[in-house]
């Protein structure tokens, strides 16, 4: 997720050109045969601002435990009221309420396992995981299906999960199963610091009914169309995809391109430069997908959005921030996360500086390869910026941390940004300058091949890395996550 914030963050990467190199189409629907299935079928009433939904879910249990239950990620109990942390940080807290606080949930009818209902409970730290029993104990390789019905009451707040005067904004709103990890459910709180989401990739086949007269933007292949007189319905399918989003409104334009087979949509309601955010749009998937691998899925949109922060991922769609300041850098930093976060994927709340360093760093590589900043003022404003961050507290605090670590580690937003966005840009510009353009992007290419719909871990990357570069490059990992790196300077 790119954030605007005070301090000038800019992002990097990309510079050169490469082999092609990634998945074929042929891959994607291999892996899709080996997924879980997610089969969800909703209705939104403008009227309360309700989202109706019945969800099935066919598991397989792949790992070598046996459970008698099973734990989903219910994210949308984050937006109640008597929620133990607001949903959003507190310097954010007006941009994202700008009509005064507003509080959502969701509430389940029933919840069968294998079309008998099973009494389903609400649990966490803070009745944000949803624990369904099974009547018989899920050994390996067994096979379960889950049936959930809820509703989901949407706040009044531009975030990933509300509704606004302008949108409807539908991430993170279906239960997920959590991330299993070493075998055993990793039941995570939601923390409003960073994007506190980590997820293995899924089939997805949703069916969504809008009153008539909205325009639906989202992940997946639309595969089927009806209307009746006052609503319209569509059929949505996504193989292999980490998660899914909906962002939907009466006043969105929407403009396409193909890039070559995929179609690149950008939805908008107040963008006065839309045919230039669509080019930027392109050319930056354009030059990700040449540099980086091939995107597996047939399209991509971007999305205008009221949003609080500068914009964020999904699979297949990114929210953008209407009139946000950075609006087109923020287009590239979301683009870029459709490679990494979304193909690769990796665990965001304890180790978020490998996606969004990286991808804050292939960023400023777009930005110089266009020619709309050179990457060397960039990475110096980083440095300048991080430097100065870390000379500020050392003058105020003793044994500064500035360690890369989980997200509830980090004691403000702020300090989140500075050690994951701006340090990890330079971590990543370090690996460039060490081992060279050409090496470097032969070992993006060689990680991005190589952890493709899985859920990457630093030893992953870094093998991979040292693979390519013929070289050690595991101490410059382990000196920034530990804190103990030496930031070189760059001059104009």
């Amino acid at each position: 997720m790119k954030k605007c914030l005070c301090i000038c963050v800019i992002v990097a990467l990309l510079v050169s050109l490469c082999c092609f190199v990634g998945c074929n189409v042929n891959d994607i629907e291999k892996i899709s045969k080996n997924l879980d299935d997610y089969t969800i079928v909703c209705a939104f009433d403008e009227q309360c601002n309700v989202l109706s939904a019945t969800q099935t879910v066919k598991i397989t249990n792949r790992t070598n435990n046996t459970f008698d239950s099973l734990k989903f990620h219910v994210f949308a109990n984050a937006y109640r009221e008597d929620a133990k942390q607001l949903v959003v940080p507190q310097m954010y807290k007006l941009q994202a309420f700008p009509n005064g606080e507003s509080w959502g949930n969701i509430s389940f009818d029933s919840v069968m396992v294998d079309d008998v209902s099973v009494p389903f409970a609400l649990e966490g730290e803070d009745l944000d995981i949803l624990s369904v029993p099974v009547e018989k104990q899920l050994f390996p390789n067994d096979k379960v299906t889950v049936q959930m019905t809820y509703e989901v009451q949407l706040a009044n707040i531009k975030h990933r999960l509300g509704y606004t005067e302008n949108t409807v904004n539908l991430g993170n709103f279906y239960p997920i199963l959590c991330y299993l990890e070493n075998d055993n459910f990793c039941c995570t709180p939601y923390y409003n610091v960073g994007d506190p989401f980590v997820s293995e990739v899924v089939n997805v086949d949703l069916t969504a009914t809008f009153p008539q007269g909205y325009v639906v933007a989202s992940s997946g292949n639309l595969t089927e169309a009806t209307a009746t007189e006052n609503h319209c319905t569509y059929r949505y399918q996504m193989p292999a995809c980490r998660d899914f989003a909906l962002v939907a409104s009466p006043k969105f334009n929407k403009i396409s391109q193909n890039v070559g087979d995929v179609v690149v949509n950008y939805y908008y309601f107040a963008d006065e430069n839309a045919e230039q955010s669509l080019a930027i749009a392109c050319d930056s998937f354009e030059f990700f997908n040449q540099n980086v691998g091939a995107y597996p899925y047939k399209t991509y949109s971007v999305v205008e959005t009221d949003f609080c922060y500068g914009g964020m991922e999904y699979s297949g769609l990114s929210m953008v921030t209407s009139k946000s300041e950075s609006y087109n850098e923020a287009i590239v930093h979301e683009t870029a996360h459709q490679w990494f976060y979304g193909v690769v994927g990796s665990n965001q709340i304890d180790n978020a500086w490998m996606d969004e360093g990286l991808v804050e760093f292939l960023t400023l590589l777009y930005l110089d390869h266009a020619e709309v900043l050179p990457l060397q003022k960039s990475m110096l404003s980083n440095i300048k910026t991080y430097t100065m961050y870390v000379d500020v507290l050392n003058n105020y605090y003793d044994d500064v941390d500035t360690s890369f670590r989980p997200l509830h580690q980090y004691p403000n937003d702020t300090q989140y940004v500075l050690m994951t966005y701006v340090k990890g840009s330079i971590l990543f510009h370090t690996l460039y300058e060490t081992m060279g353009q050409a090496k470097f992007w032969k070992a993006l290419q060689h990680y991005y091949k190589t952890a493709m719909f899985t859920v990457a871990t630093p030893n992953t990357m870094t093998t991979c890395f040292e693979q390519m570069a013929g070289c050690q490059l595991a101490p410059i990992f382990a000196q920034f996550a530990s804190g103990e790196e030496v930031i070189g300077k760059i001059t104009d």
